[in-house]
């Protein structure tokens, strides 16, 4: 529970506790006593143990005997429309009289403690305000390297900046001492997205004062513009610690796919203020002028990358496997071959004090070789080799890149490799000195070992996976493993499938699964579960979407596939699931050993039993258990034996959920609605049967850009992907628990029986960025935010009894305590009658009607000679006066026009009619099914004007209709127009010509009930109305002056369903589940109308 919340309900608490100790007679009083304070949760269930209603959700209360007082609704309901626009608005239907059960569960505080960040070497490891923390980019690893002395460097002291491709947050330029401490950095330079791939220095005597280093990249014109841009910037010195940068060049170089952009540019230098820049890929260096800003020319060379110049002035140019040194200035001279032989794919080069070279090299070798002046190998740096899964070596170099040498004569490499990230830092002579590894991914991630909390592993994505040793004593990491590094000869997974992170034990073996962590937002359509070798993850078998893996569409795979699919092809026809399993264990998929099902299917999650559950297959989520492991290690699935967990799972509403956890018990849990269950929901079926629902107003990332900040205790803002599977606590009594990530900086915490738990951390808009100056072992994060878009938090249970989560964006290592106090509470059963469900309503709206009392507003009717032309446009209204029947709701926190509702309603008289004129954004606003003919109000929207009595005797305080007081109704059925008039009292009706309307609770009467359709006009227009009706039709003729009771407003439905009602003065109308409520005419709250001619 947030800060927030537990001051808000410290506040209910000290207002309201004493009606709850005495037991308000007021609605339906659910009584439990508590041996000490904590959070509570309690759901009701009706007598077959389905779920009706959420009460409360991690709510505090005090030691002893304590109320919580039920209105009697349900919260089965959902309010899309309501959630578009930042309102949460979960509409109760009134249970039936009946037995019902309250169960629930208490908990004590959970609180978050800090232990470690893996994979990030940034003091602290974390992004600060100064730029001092955290490391490099999150996108791209290192790739460019350059001392500078202390006057080129923001700090005023010698520096290494390391510099990178592309960034989001973090720093794509630092500048770090020496010793490798970072002492600043920044995120982007000259344009959106790019940093710095590739930075130099002019130490030519004609360089342009001023500018001390020069950084150049690539990137796209316009998003997928399918056009690249060259960005060459000049950087100096500024006050503060940075460097002000100033554009050069910012100009188009062609059409090139945005893929392929990051390797447009392969090398740069500077001198005497003009920079070369190598293209590798078109055989070409560009010249640019410096001081005109503009490209000069553009010379032919076979396959340029790196290149320097040296204290001479003279041009080193790497090009092909050749390095060349030029004399003379280019393109007028032709150059000397220093270096034939030797080199594989030589990347970047730098000179020492000596003029020894030293050229970063790949190919088979991936080191740095070190040859003389003139040419003569040396020696290498780095053990070689091809980057390769399997133990990690840290003297070996993946990819080495950008290359500089300090003032300490230390080498220093940027290693442009995923496997790790890594900064390596060599004496010349080839000595390993130090290395800083990271940082992580875009939303970070990482998966402790359950049963040995050393052991961590983390995925690049589909690039590969880890293995990192943690040192609990010292707080720090190391990586340990490559344990999965695909090639050319692996098999390749699915799209967008990331490599195995999760790991699972059974029958004395390891496997892992990516199924937690393919998708940041959603479950994702295909998992594979993978096997562990020789400390290698082998795919061993695989299951979903049959169009999103590649392999399956080749030509060896089409006869396979079900009759009627083709996997190329595009929608319904390329739909179809797929189960393969490695028969002959030889790690790749043959035809025979992949079954078919032609089916639409949704996310696919791995049981520690290696079972497989997909959370829709069609509308049936669906369990593949094995039923048997081969002898070496694979599982064997049959497609014609899976069990169904659910029917009627409904597909998500945004990019959300679309997971299933299969638990004990037969429950399953499915982060998705099921029928009969709404769409904006999570929910668990048990043994097939639907059994709870929980509110999900805002299920995903693109839906919570619509959210408010959540204003309740267990409000839901963004549900996304599961943290991981089913997990216990030691020592607790509540059985498995689950974790569900919160796009706004939340994690959700649920039983498997659907119990909500706790919320942690807090939300994006009130909590603490985690900026934090230092970073302590065992610092409270309590009042911290984990963020938006942190998108690879993950939850485990550890063999020791404790609860650990990754927080996501910075892989940190966080240890939950108070999860083990959670403990479930006694059953209490409730009796519902007819009383109580009475009370029930009034309490509904007692407490509103009786702040409302007294409270009168007055709407200005204008009486006009000039009549509106009934359009829909709204000309004709300037010199009316606007009620504001709906303003709630708030404007999109990010990428969407989601705003606040805006609906307003005015009136005028002329030439004997009465008009209106609404203003509601939603052209659909009136429409309605029409299904129950009499009672519009039931089925959908509408636009609602109650018109009060002109008699004077009327008693303007009057709380019940008397004659006079009408209601017209108008919305639009297939398309029409249809008006109906309520008339609660006429005079002489007969009993059995009166209008009924009933629940089981009680019925209503309206004397007439008139359809006045053919009396109404009527137009609509870009969500505005007008409408029109006689003044004869409603038995008013005001004059200048008259006032009378009235009010005016709106219904929202959809589905053939009322939602909501909003009106300008009566704010008493919250239920929309009892048809007498809905009908009632309710004068005591209605306002004034006061008619003036104009």
């Amino acid at each position: 529970m947030t800060k927030k919340h537990l001051s808000l309900f410290a506040l209910l608490l000290s207002v309201g506790h004493y009606a709850f100790s005495q037991q308000s007679p007021a609605a339906i009083p659910v009584q439990f006593t508590l041996k000490q304070p904590g959070y509570v949760t309690l759901v009701i269930e009706n007598s077959d143990g389905t779920r009706v209603r959420n009460l409360i959700s991690e709510t505090y209360f005090p030691a002893g005997n304590n109320t919580v007082q039920w209105d009697g609704l349900d919260d089965l309901g959902r309010d899309a429309d309501g959630a578009k626009h930042g309102v949460y608005n979960v509409p109760g239907k009134m249970v039936s009289p009946g037995q019902y059960k309250v169960r629930g569960l208490i908990r004590g505080a959970i609180h978050a403690y800090y232990e470690m960040a893996t994979y990030s070497p940034g003091t602290p490891p974390w992004r600060t305000e100064d730029h001092t923390g955290a490391w490099l980019a999150n996108h791209t690893p290192p790739q460019a390297a350059l001392f500078v002395p202390a006057k080129a460097s923001p700090t005023g002291q010698p520096a290494v900046l390391l510099g990178c491709y592309v960034t989001e947050g973090p720093d794509g330029l630092a500048w770090v001492d020496m010793n490798g401490r970072k002492r600043g950095g920044r995120n982007w330079v000259g344009g959106a997205w790019t940093a710095a791939p590739f930075i130099a220095a002019d130490n030519g005597p004609k360089a342009i004062a001023g500018n001390d280093i020069y950084v150049v990249s690539a990137w796209e014109t316009d998003k997928q513009s399918g056009m690249a841009e060259l960005r060459l910037n000049a950087l100096s010195t500024g006050k503060k610690n940075d460097y002000n940068v100033k554009q050069v060049i910012k100009r188009s170089i062609g059409a090139i796919p945005l893929d392929e952009v990051k390797e447009t540019i392969t090398g740069f230098a500077v001198n005497n203020g003009i920079a070369l820049i190598s293209m590798a890929g078109k055989n070409r260096i560009l010249i640019a002028d410096i001081a005109k800003s503009k490209l000069t020319d553009s010379i032919k060379a076979n396959a340029p990358t790196g290149m320097c110049y040296d204290k001479d002035g003279r041009l080193l140019l790497l090009a092909g496997n050749q390095l060349i040194r030029f004399a003379g200035s280019l393109p007028d001279n032709k150059g000397q071959t220093i270096i034939s032989s030797g080199l594989e794919a030589p990347v970047a080069l730098t000179l020492d004090n000596n003029g020894r070279i030293y050229i970063s090299d790949r190919g088979k070798s991936h080191t740095v070789k070190v040859f003389s002046p003139e040419g003569k190998f040396i020696r290498q740096i780095g053990s070689p080799g091809a980057p390769a899964a399997g133990p990690y070596d840290p003297q070996h170099m993946n990819n080495p890149a950008g290359i500089t040498i300090d003032a300490q004569q230390q080498l220093w490499v940027t290693e442009n490799d995923f496997l790790p990230k890594r900064v390596s830092v060599w004496s010349l002579e080839g000595k390993l000195i130090r290395a800083f590894y990271g940082p992580p991914k875009y939303g970070g991630g990482g998966t402790l070992d359950p049963q040995d909390k050393r052991r961590f592993y983390y995925t690049e994505e589909s690039k590969g996976a880890m293995e990192f040793a943690l040192n609990w004593q010292t707080g720090t990491s190391a990586v340990k493993q490559i344990y999965y590094r695909p090639d050319g000869n692996d098999l390749s997974l699915a799209f967008r499938s990331a490599a195995p992170e999760t790991p699972l034990y059974y029958n004395g073996q390891q496997y892992f699964t990516n199924c937690y962590n393919s998708s940041p937002t959603n479950g994702w359509s295909t998992a594979f579960l993978f096997i562990k070798r020789n400390g290698i993850a082998i795919p061993v078998a695989a299951m979903g979407q049959a169009s999103q893996w590649d392999v399956l569409k080749g030509n060896a795979f089409t006869s396979g596939w079900p009759q009627g699919v083709d996997l190329n092809a595009k929608g319904n026809s390329a739909q179809a699931f797929f189960i393969w399993q490695d028969l002959n264990s030889d790690g790749q998929a043959q035809p025979g050993e992949v079954k078919y099902q032609k089916a639409v299917t949704g996310g696919v999650t791995i049981m520690p039993d290696l079972s497989f559950c997909i959370s829709r297959i069609n509308d049936k989520a669906m369990r593949f258990a094995p039923s048997g492991v081969s002898k070496a290690g694979v599982p064997m699935y049959d497609i014609t034996k899976g069990q169904v967990l659910a029917t009627g799972v409904q597909t998500p509403a945004s990019s959300g959920g679309d997971q299933v956890l299969d638990g004990p018990d037969g429950w399953s849990v499915i982060t998705l609605g099921v029928k009969p269950y709404a769409q904006l929901s999570l929910s668990g079926v048990k043994n097939g049967v639907p059994m709870w629902s929980y509110p999900n107003l805002w299920p995903g990332l693109h839906a919570s850009h619509n959210a408010p900040e959540a204003d309740k205790p267990g409000e839901i803002i963004g549900a996304t992907r599961l943290l991981g599977g089913l997990f216990e606590v030691k020592s607790s009594g509540a059985g498995p628990l689950w974790a569900i990530n919160g796009n706004h900086g939340n994690v959700y915490i649920f039983t498997a029986d659907g119990l909500f738990v706790a919320t942690l951390f807090e939300g994006m808009r009130s909590g603490q960025q985690w900026r934090m100056p230092t970073g302590k072992r065992n610092m409270s994060l309590d009042k911290i935010t984990l963020g938006e878009e942190n998108f690879w938090p993950g939850i485990t249970a550890t063999a020791d009894g404790k609860v650990y989560l990754v927080d996501g964006a910075r892989s940190a290592v966080v240890r939950l305590d108070g999860l083990e106090s959670i403990t479930r509470l006694p059953d209490m059963n409730i009796t519902v009658n007819q009383s109580s469900i009475n009370r029930s309503l009034a309490a509904i709206s007692g407490p509103v009607a009786t702040a409302q009392a007294g409270a009168q507003k007055v709407l200005q009717v204008n009486i006009s000679t000039q009549k509106p032309v009934v359009d829909g446009k709204l000309n004709d209204w300037a010199q009316a006066s606007w009620a504001d029947i709906d303003k709630r709701g708030v404007k999109g926190n990010f990428n969407t026009n989601s705003k606040p509702y805006d609906v307003t309603g005015a009136l005028m008289v002329s030439n004997g009619r009465l008009y209106a004129a609404f203003r509601t954004g939603n052209a659909k606003l009136a429409d309605n099914s029409g299904e129950m003919p009499l009672a519009l109000f039931k089925t959908g929207g509408a636009l609602d004007i109650m018109i009060g009595s002109t008699n004077a005797k009327a008693d303007p305080a009057r709380r019940t209709a008397v004659a006079g007081d009408y209601r017209l109704l108008v919305s639009v059925v297939n398309g029409k127009p249809q008006a109906l008039l309520y008339k609660a009292v006429v005079p002489g009706t007969k009993a059995e010509d009166k209008v009924p309307f009933s629940s089981p609770s009680r019925t209503i009467t309206f004397d007439q009930v008139d359809n006045i359709t053919g009396q109404l006009q009527f137009a609509g227009s870009e969500g505005n109305f007008e409408l029109s009706v006689p003044l004869s039709a409603l038995d008013i003729q005001p004059g200048d002056g008259q006032q009378i009771k009235g009010d005016i407003g709106i219904l929202r439905g959809s589905n053939g369903e009322t939602t909501s009602r909003l009106y300008w003065s009566n704010k008493s109308t919250g239920i929309t589940s009892d048809v007498p409520s809905e009908a009632t005419l309710s004068p005591g709250l209605w306002g004034t109308f006061l008619f003036k001619r104009k």
